[in-house]
């Protein structure tokens, strides 16, 4: 089809936007900074993204954004529920080191001088905006990452690349108009002037998109990054339209250990735990981080984005309307549901479940019986029924079905064989200490985890929960530049062990999908 410009009138202002007949109306829209839900990825399957597109007799029809295109000019109304709005940060409070706190502390009051922090994560990004001279948090949002569209993974964003080279710049500009959008966000609320610098963590694809390099090399054997060391980036040059800042990335280890694992582990105090401590930074990459006889070890696992609600049939982010927690009574029903948002006394009714809350009511299930430990349903069902809705009223069901499960299996499954076959390289069996880091890991319940396999089974005071301290760390980074020279120092002592490369890990992977029997 010949490529052809369109203009989209968004009612009732009337305000007029260019379009392209050769992309979605989702995309259309996100290229004008205009960001609509899309909680299963920009698939046609949520329906989150539907808008009101007038027709030929003055009518209106609904349409999913992320499948309708735009082949005529054409005027469209959109719903409050269908925007993406961006809500304060509390599925991960920021937890800083007491050193650092004392050295924020020491400092002499300065006139403020502002910069943002973001944790680039393949399904959630984070920002924080900054009062760098004095070491303070003014304020930070979170939203999906619009890159979702091509993947959840980042190898389906890699392959995107690989396909079409058009689409690196392309993948570049829809999460620089995400941070762009969130820190406008921020600074409005906080009356902030402009920053003077950022520092953005992620791991090595995310950060190579986000800089406009190439990521192909880290897709394909032997997983090379392109560079490795931590740089500096003029900020007009990778896309940001504001006043010129200088932005900060943190050193690459390997093809999938990066500055969001080092940033965590500047947070976490890594250098300073016991030998025997184990920093797992959970998300759609499962980063791991080991220390022993004072020897850094570092792997990588596929988790998936399950563990962050998505692509799970009913699954969302940790946004009001989530199931966040669940009980089973004893005759195999449910007993009572927490709800993101509902304590506030608004009537918020659940809407989906994110990434704690599938975890929950997973090991809930399997400690009543309705799962057994190969992951089926006992009685042979393909759902299990947490919310029945009612459609008219606006609600839908909201259910966990066998492929969640699998899903959900598949992560915990390359979770627990990297944790293994990282102690064996370290010459341990057990962990001494679990550190367990990010958005999703900060609101997870440890008898839960346990209970399914996902971590070995430590006592309750041996495990810890960190916050976002992927997070954590890049604000110290921004803060101080003595936290970027220490990240820089630790990028060169830590040892990948590569597992894509390990002939035995898909063995072991297998048998660590089921659940463990008596561990719940």
């Amino acid at each position: 089809m010949e490529n052809k410009e369109t203009t989209i009138r968004i009612l009732p202002d009337g305000n007029e936007i260019k379009g392209n007949s050769n992309m979605t109306l989702f995309e259309s829209l996100m290229h004008q900074g205009i960001f609509l839900r899309s909680d299963c990825g920009g698939k046609g399957r949520c329906g989150k993204c539907k808008v009101l597109v007038q027709n030929g007799a003055g009518n209106f029809d609904e349409v999913k954004a992320c499948v309708h295109k735009v082949e005529e000019d054409v005027s469209i109304q959109i719903p409050a529920a269908s925007l993406l709005s961006s809500h304060v940060m509390d599925k991960a409070p920021l937890s800083f080191p007491e050193s650092f706190l004392k050295r924020m502390a020491a400092k002499k009051r300065q006139t403020p001088r502002y910069g943002a922090a973001v944790d680039l994560g393949t399904t959630t990004i984070a920002v924080y905006l900054c009062d760098w001279a004095n070491g303070e948090v003014l304020g930070s949002i979170a939203l999906k990452n619009p890159q979702s569209m091509y993947g959840a993974d980042v190898i389906s964003r890699i392959n995107a690349i690989v396909k079409n080279p058009e689409n690196l710049p392309y993948l570049q500009k829809l999460v620089v108009n995400s941070i762009e959008w969130g820190l406008g966000k921020l600074m409005h609320a906080s009356q902030a002037g402009a920053i003077s610098k950022m520092v953005v963590v992620g791991n090595p694809a995310m950060i190579h998109i986000f800089t406009g390099v190439n990521p192909e090399s880290i897709g394909r054997a032997p997983y090379e990054p392109v560079f490795y060391e931590a740089r500096e980036w003029d900020s007009a040059a990778l896309g940001f339209t504001s006043k010129p800042f200088v932005v900060h990335t943190l050193p690459i280890v390997s093809g999938f250990i990066g500055g969001d694992t080092l940033a965590a582990a500047l947070a976490a105090v890594f250098d300073r735990q016991p030998d025997g401590a184990l920093l797992i930074d959970l998300g759609t990459n499962g980063e791991l981080l080991f220390k022993n006889n004072g020897s850094f070890y570092a792997a990588s696992c596929a988790t998936g984005p399950a563990f962050e609600g998505a692509e799970l049939d009913c699954g969302m982010q940790a946004t009001p309307g989530a199931i966040n927690g669940v009980k089973i009574n004893g005759d195999q029903k449910v007993a009572s549901l927490s709800v993101i948002g509902a304590n506030g006394g608004d009537g918020v009714q659940p809407a989906g479940i994110c990434g704690p809350g599938v975890i929950n009511a997973l090991a809930e299930l399997y400690r009543k019986g309705v799962v057994k430990s190969g992951g089926g349903f006992k009685a042979g069902e393909r759902e299990f029924v947490l919310f029945g809705g009612d459609p008219n009223n606006g609600n839908h069901s909201v259910y966990i079905s066998q492929k969640d499960i699998r899903s959900i299996q598949l992560g915990k499954g390359a979770l627990a064989t990297g944790i293994e076959f990282l102690l064996m390289e370290a010459g341990l069996v057990q962990p001494e200490k679990i550190l367990i880091a990010g958005a999703f890991g900060n609101h997870l319940n440890k008898e839960d985890i346990i209970c399914l396999g996902m971590i070995p089974d430590l006592k309750s005071e041996k495990i810890e929960m960190a916050g976002n301290s992927a997070g954590a760390g890049a604000v110290m980074a921004l803060c101080d530049d003595l936290y970027l020279q220490k990240a820089i120092e630790m990028a060169k002592k830590i040892q990948t062990i590569d597992l894509a490369g390990n002939v035995e890990f898909q063995k072991k992977f297998v048998y660590n999908l089921s659940f463990p029997e008596g561990a719940c």
